[in-house]
This record gives C-alpha cells, structure tokens and sequence, in this order.
C-alpha cells in the first residue's frame, strides 16, 4: 500500500513539474529579451505608444498617413485605431527603396484560439496599413474551432476583401492549423504569423526581398526582429536587441548571445544566422515548406515544434536568418489563454528528441527526466523523411550551428 501510495504521489509530482515547465516557457523568452536591452536599438525601448480606440467609431485615427502603397480603407469599414511602434529600424532599412515589382507573391497564416478582438483587430490593421497589398493574395485566419464568442469570422472579413477565415470544427491544435491553413493557399510565399503582434513599416518586404535575392537556396526561413509588447499593456512596445535563438538540452527555447558579440565581423543591419526560431513567425518558400515535410503532424496542441523545424531546417539543406529591417512587436504571453496539455507539450519534444538528436537524445531526457515516462509514438515516418532529405548528423549541427551546446551555453537558465 504505502509502495503504491509513494508512485502516486511521485507521479502527481513530476506531472505538476511539467506544467510548471509550460506556464513559464513564453515568460523566460519575454524576460531574457527584455533584460538585454543595448546599443541603438536599446536607447529607444519602454516607449510607450498612443492609446489605441477599442471602438469601432468612423474616425480612421489619422490612418491615411499610415497606409503602404496598394491599400485603401475598405468601405464601408474603416479599420480599428491601432498602437503606432516607435521607428526601432537602423537607418539603412528605413531609407532603403523596395522594388514591389521583384519581390515574390505571399498569403499569410494565421491560426487563432481564445484570442481577444482588441489583439486580433490592431494585429490585421497593423498589417493592412504596413503591408503593400498588392504584392498579398490572401491573409488567411485559421478558426481553431473556437466557440460562438471566439470566432470574429465577419468582423475579421469586414477588414478587406483578402481577409479570409478558415474554420477548423474541431480544435487541431496550433501545429495542425498552421498546416491546414498552408494547404489552403497557392501562394510562392507564406508567412506564418500571430494574432496579438504589431507590425513596422516594410516588415513584410524586409522578409521577402532576403527570401528573393537568395534564390540559391530555395530551403532559406527568414523571421523578423521581435520586439516586446507587454501583455499587461498592448499600447507599449519595448524595443529589442540583436540575439541569437537558440536552446538547451531540455529543447527549451531562450535568446541568447548578441550576435555582434557571436560575429565580431557582423555588420547591422545585415541579416543573420540563428540556430534556433523563436516560435511560429517566419517566412518561407510554399515549395521548400511542402518539400522539407511541413511540421510534424503527429505533434498536438503547442510546443517543440519550432525546435524541430530548427533542426530539420539547418540540417537538411536549409538556413535560418533573422532579418532585422523587418521587425514587430509581439506579446510574450506568461500563460495560453486556451489549455494546453502538458504531456502532450513533453510528447512533441520527445518525438523531435528521438528523430534528431541522434546520440545526443539522453542529453535530452537526463535534463528532463519525467519525459522517459511519455510515449512519443510512432516516429518512424520523420526518420524517413530524415533519410530521404539525407539530413546531416547532430555532430554537424552542433559544430557548424550551434557550438554552444557542447560546453556552458550563455544565458543558460
């Protein structure tokens, strides 16, 4: 009895262990960045913007001198007063002339649960007024089968004629969504982005003239500069340094070195190698996204799954750079506002543990013990995958990539 009463109570330990580990992944990431600030970028954080109208009154809040080329106000609509950023571009990027006419065609993705209108009406008008639309086919929002009150189908749709709703019956998880949203569109280009972001002038031509100019390799993913918007307070935007992303044995992701400090030859606003993607933001080739194997679709709900795609992306072929004359604001959240399972999180790293880290998988579940007792399932078709796109060894990861790994990591939690 009392043996019995002992692997219960362990039990019970290691899994509130595990939901303590995913109620702080976004707030470590929001706070290591935030506790960096320096250099130019620095000198313009915790500036606080204009307070954004939560009604839908006719004025456009003097949003004609916002608007990219190829945008006008829908009628009969106007689009929601939103937070304007402070000018965090060098002034390379702010000078520098894109030629629309060169850059490939792009829809954006972006899946959505339990997600406020306040966020998700100032994200699509941020992007609405700093996007050249002609140049976008659709901005496709994935219900992920939300309730009545959660969904926003006609008030998002209302916004422009290329704002369109998906709706997924049933919740997929946002892994899942973001794949069914990308099989949606026909586009060269998808971008996969956030609900609760705001967005900068020329974000989206920063992140497609990289993917153009560097043609030679079609397995290019290109993500912006992320900058911070408080979750207590969406009209605040705090100005972000230049780091690297990157993660430790535990496939935690966090920021880590400045990249002026990792590169002493860096040059900004040139853009840079990561080793690791922060999350679900980025832009990349429709054609590379389906080659390389999306995401893993067995992977549920939330988590590992940028990490994998890390992995997958440098090892097989690919390249993974921040570019930052493309930059936004997003809010680093302390908790979901939809559950998330936390053996379902420790599952998705255990299948990228098994399929990538090769001999380095114990790394893995030393750091994170409680996972050995998660059965990953069947990862037999990313080990194909692995093969066929005959992907280089952990080994090579760690002494091209990301070196860090093999001694003290910097900003190590």
């Amino acid at each position: 009895m009392f043996k019995g009463a002992s692997l219960t109570a362990v039990l019970i330990g290691a899994l509130l262990a595990v939901c303590l580990v995913v109620k702080v992944l976004e707030w470590r990431t929001f706070h290591s960045i935030q506790t960096d600030f320096g250099g130019a970028a620095g000198k313009k954080s915790f500036r606080s913007l204009r307070a954004a109208s939560q009604d839908d009154a006719p004025d456009d809040g003097g949003l004609a001198d916002k608007l990219a080329p190829g945008f006008e106000t829908p009628s009969p609509r106007p689009l929601p007063v939103f937070p304007t950023p402070p000018e965090g571009r060098h002034q390379d990027c702010v000078k520098h002339k894109y030629d629309l006419s060169t850059l490939p065609r792009v829809s954006l993705v972006i899946p959505y649960l339990k997600e406020t209108w306040e966020h998700m009406s100032k994200t699509t008008a941020s992007m609405l007024a700093y996007t050249p639309m002609e140049i976008v086919d659709e901005i496709l929002f994935v219900d992920d089968g939300n309730e009545p009150d959660w969904q926003f189908h006609d008030q998002l749709t209302s916004l422009h004629p290329k704002v369109k709703v998906h709706r997924n019956e049933e919740r997929q998880g946002l892994i899942k969504a973001k794949v069914t949203g990308a099989a949606l569109i026909k586009s060269e280009v998808i971008i996969f982005m956030e609900p609760h972001c705001i967005v900068m002038h020329q974000w989206a031509e920063a992140l497609l003239e990289r993917l153009a100019v560097s043609k030679s390799n079609k397995n290019l993913l290109v993500m912006p500069l992320i900058d911070i918007i408080p979750e207590e307070n969406f009209a605040e935007y705090r100005v972000a340094n230049h780091h690297i992303g990157g993660f430790d044995w535990s496939l935690s992701f966090n920021w880590m070195e400045l990249i002026e400090k990792r590169n002493k030859s860096y040059h900004y606003p040139d853009p840079y190698p990561t080793p690791a993607l922060s999350g679900g933001i980025f832009a990349i080739w429709r054609d590379s996204w389906e080659r390389m194997g999306t995401y893993d679709t067995n992977m549920t709900e939330w988590g590992g799954e940028h990490i994998e795609l890390s992995l997958r992306t440098w090892r097989c072929g690919g390249r993974i750079e921040i570019v930052p004359c493309a930059r936004m604001g997003h809010v680093f959240r302390a908790r979901n506002p939809y559950v998330v399972h936390s053996t379902e999180v420790i599952r998705n790293q255990n299948r990228a543990a098994l399929v990538w880290l090769d001999e380095y998988a114990d790394k893995y579940f030393q750091e994170v013990p409680y996972a050995r007792g998660i059965d990953a399932g069947d990862v037999t078709e990313r080990r194909l995958l692995k093969e066929r796109l005959n992907c280089k060894p952990m080994d090579w990861y760690i002494d091209n990539i990301y070196p860090e790994l093999r001694g003290k990591q910097p900003r190590k939690r």
